[in-house]
């Protein structure tokens, strides 16, 4: 038996676990409430995650690292107007799957804060995201003086919370989500689409 795959399917059991409480409004979740709805023992998921909060920032990193990869998939080569779309996309279809749960998690840091401190996951997001924005000032298309404030002010339009409003609570679908947001994120960067 492979002890380090079968904690990785633990792990793997117990991050979606968190991911369906939090859906369900279950923030004050215990450990042990967690393991149960996990389907795994009290034990491993202490394991894991000692308290609620660290498994509330792994699901958290997860829903990161999933939104990175699909922005990673889009072809680096396409035309930056072409790629900022697609991304501004990407972004909904990903937020639509995890930001009801992720919603609930803040972090009492903000961006700029968490990008100084070299949180990996935030670094990460903001040079993807910078990566875009830098070929769209080559190209002509906008004239930024500050990539992370324009950086800051896209993922603030994108946040999953306003994209779990839209569909949830005004019944948007998906593409007028991604159409509105995509407008104003265009409008904030003075970007010529």
């Amino acid at each position: 038996m492979n002890t380090r795959s079968d904690a990785q399917r633990s792990r793997t059991v117990l991050v979606d676990a968190i991911g369906n409480l939090l859906d369900e409004g279950r923030v004050g979740f215990s450990i042990p409430e967690l393991a149960g709805a996990a389907g795994v023992g009290v034990a491993t998921a202490y394991r894991h995650f000692p308290t609620p909060q660290d498994a509330m920032q792994a699901f958290h990193r997860r829903a990161i690292e999933q939104l990175l990869e699909a922005l990673g998939a889009i072809d680096p080569t396409t035309d930056p107007v072409e790629r900022f779309h697609r991304f501004c996309r990407t972004w909904v279809e990903q937020a639509r799957q995890w930001g009801p749960a992720v919603r609930y998690i803040r972090s009492h840091k903000g961006f700029i804060e968490r990008l100084a401190a070299g949180d990996t996951s935030i670094t990460a997001l903001h040079d993807i995201l910078a990566e875009v924005l830098d070929a769209l000032v080559r190209q002509g298309k906008t004239a930024l003086s500050d990539r992370t404030f324009a950086v800051l002010m896209w993922i603030t339009i994108f946040d999953e919370r306003v994209v779990y409003d839209l569909t949830v609570h005004q019944h948007w679908s998906a593409d007028r989500v991604t159409a509105q947001l995509t407008r104003a994120a265009a409008g904030a960067l003075a970007i010529r689409v």
